[in-house]
């Protein structure tokens, strides 16, 4: 690309000083052109004029039989003045790998020079098909030398395009070089005659005559000269567009847009009707619109193209994307761009190890580029609302994307509860990460989740149920044993971290304990199921979690009511009554307290349990009471 803008800048500097010398030799000393023996023959000027009119009539004719042999160029009559001046066939080559890509059919007018690509399989007048129309003042034609592979060709040059076309033989190609010589020589020409003209009809009003001079007190030359220093137009502003291109294509994007705006303000200025301000407005507003396609390029994402620089490489593009009104755009190309660098972090993290460390990574990483590519965003578009809303959008659809791939990994039929919660949990809390940037994705992660962790504490509620129902059928209810004072130590400070911290009143002897080892397995299950139900609830959710919590205890108490009333356990109801009791006013009460302080209300499920199996600790009341008697 920098060599390409080198031979750009050599090849336009070639031709102007070309042009400046030509202009000069036609030049006298007083500066007016050098008479020829037309113009000092005053009676050929109507045979001149009839001339003329004979020429562009034979130049419109010859452009309307263009017309009907290429099809898509109906604007070509609209620019008066345009003639043709050479035309042929031409291979068009690829500027890389020199392998032919297509024919075309190449039209060069006195203002332009048009492609147009070969129709296969037409009958009829029509035989081309437009393709493009590149300015003259905006192309540059560079020789290209032959080599084993590639020989008679020359390189176009119009920014930011670059194409190579081949002749059929050196003839050819020296006729195409020497037209567009003369072509950008014919034009150079007729743009300065015109800024000549145009400065002459603007100084002519103001010239005063010698009678005026006498009678007016004032100074009218004085007013002339500054007349015409303000219609004189600045060099660097003729120059804009050829330094526009060599800032495009060295890729020096600010001073581009600086230049930009220094022209922009002159001719909002100007609002002057002078065909050399219009034409040079046409051309700037050409190079607004190359300068965002390049930028926008900078901004794509593609296979080829390297992440390394990451989001802090885009800073440039997106800024002066914004600042050329094209911040839509260039909101749409940086999400893309944090899409890509999202999935290649993500690509990187491996399944290994335990499901908690996986996803502890992997969310890990989600998240803090999320949380960068946000500050990221409020850095380049500060006030903008319809870029803030599709950013939005934007990081819901790749929460989406991460969570279902979550599911996939980790809600499986063999993931215990406990598992499960560890995992939401800490997804919650990194998601929690982006409420501080004003971004709050928690609401939308609960909603992804919501089914799964309904079918989840489903299926731990019907496998909670059928293990105590296991487990009662083994039930021989016995005292516990814990073996040793040491076991008992250890066992009721077990008991204590978990919350039951009375369970020293139930210990009788040096190692007995006045409840069966089930109901004590139960406690434990039933307050580790607990707390993972309440890591889990949410308002969407508390519904199941009553629900699973409500199930799972009511077939432990289900138990126990079925023993009472058993015969073949008569003589211990005494005892499975007090395992009753310390289910529900120690067991349950627990419960409640903890449900309560975590969500906010009291279980009304687990409320009604108390009332409906309070019966069974009355009874161990009044035989106590009638051993006492």
């Amino acid at each position: 690309m920098y060599l390409e803008s080198e031979m750009y800048q050599l090849s336009h500097m070639l031709t102007e000083q070309r042009s400046l010398l030509s202009s000069l030799a036609a030049t006298s000393l007083l500066g007016d052109k050098i008479p020829s023996a037309v113009d000092s023959d005053g009676a050929t000027g109507n045979s001149g004029e009839g001339e003329e009119q004979k020429e562009e009539e034979e130049s419109r004719r010859k452009l309307a039989a263009i017309l009907e042999k290429v099809e898509g160029c109906v604007t070509l009559l609209e620019t008066s003045g345009r003639t043709i001046l050479h035309e042929g066939d031409l291979l068009e080559l690829d500027p890389i790998e020199n392998s032919a890509l297509q024919r075309v059919h190449a039209y060069l007018f006195s203002d332009g020079f048009m492609i147009a690509s070969w129709i296969p399989n037409r009958r009829g007048p029509v035989r081309y098909k437009f393709e493009a129309m590149y300015e003259l003042g905006s192309l540059a034609v560079v020789n290209v030398r032959d080599m084993s592979s590639v020989k008679t060709a020359f390189k176009l040059l119009a920014f930011p395009d670059t194409r190579v076309f081949q002749c059929t033989n050196n003839q050819s190609k020296k006729e195409w070089l020497d037209k567009f010589e003369q072509a950008k020589k014919a034009r150079f020409v007729q743009e300065q005659q015109k800024r000549e003209s145009a400065s002459q009809i603007e100084r002519s009003p103001s010239r005063p005559s010698h009678s005026d001079s006498l009678e007016s007190p004032s100074n009218p030359f004085e007013d002339a000269d500054d007349s015409n220093a303000e219609s004189e137009l600045p060099e660097w502003l003729m120059e804009v567009p050829e330094d526009l291109d060599v800032c495009i294509a060295q890729r020096h994007f600010e001073e581009a847009y600086n230049l930009l705006e220094r022209a922009r303000e002159f001719l909002d200025k100007n609002t002057a009707t002078d065909p050399v301000i219009t034409d040079i407005r046409r051309k700037v507003e050409a190079r607004v619109r190359a300068l965002t396609e390049v930028l926008m390029k900078e901004l794509e994402v593609s296979p080829d193209k390297s992440l390394q620089g990451g989001l802090r490489a885009a800073r440039r593009a997106v800024r002066l994307l914004n600042q050329l009104g094209r911040s839509t755009q260039a909101c749409d190309l940086f999400l893309k761009l944090c899409s890509s660098i999202l999935k290649t972090q993500l690509k990187r993290v491996k399944r290994e190890g335990a499901t908690v460390l996986y996803v502890q990574q992997i969310g890990g990483i989600f998240f803090s580029n999320l949380t960068d590519m946000t500050r990221e965003f409020l850095r380049a578009f500060p006030h903008s609302p319809s870029c803030a809303s599709a950013f939005v959008m934007w990081a819901g659809s790749e929460l989406t994307h991460l969570t279902s791939h979550l599911i996939k990994q980790v809600f499986m039929p063999q993931s215990s509860i406990t598992m499960l919660a560890e995992c939401v949990t800490c997804v919650r809390n990194q998601c929690d990460q982006l409420s501080e940037l004003g971004v709050d994705l928690r609401y939308q992660l609960d909603g992804l989740l919501r089914t799964p962790l309904t079918r989840a504490l489903r299926d731990a509620r019907e496998k909670l149920v059928d293990a105590v129902k296991l487990r009662a059928v083994e039930d021989k209810w016995h005292p516990m044993n814990l073996q040793s004072k040491a076991g008992l130590t250890k066992f009721l400070q077990e008991m204590s971290d978990i919350g039951i911290a009375s369970i020293h009143t139930y210990v009788t002897g040096d190692c007995w304990l006045g409840l069966t080892s089930n109901t004590v397995a139960f406690s434990k299950l039933y307050l580790m199921l607990l707390d993972d139900c309440l890591r889990l609830a949410t308002p969407e959710l508390q519904y199941t979690v009553d629900d699973v919590l409500s199930d799972v205890f009511q077939a432990q108490m289900l138990h126990v009511e079925a023993s009472c009333s058993s015969e073949k356990y008569k003589a211990e109801s005494q005892f499975i009554q007090k395992n009753a009791a310390f289910l529900l006013d120690t067991l349950l009460t627990l419960a409640e307290h903890c449900y309560e302080e975590k969500i906010g209300n009291p279980c009304a499920q687990l409320s009604k349990l108390r009332d409906k199996y309070s019966h069974l600790k009355k009874i161990v009341a009044s035989r106590s009471l009638i051993v006492q008697l």
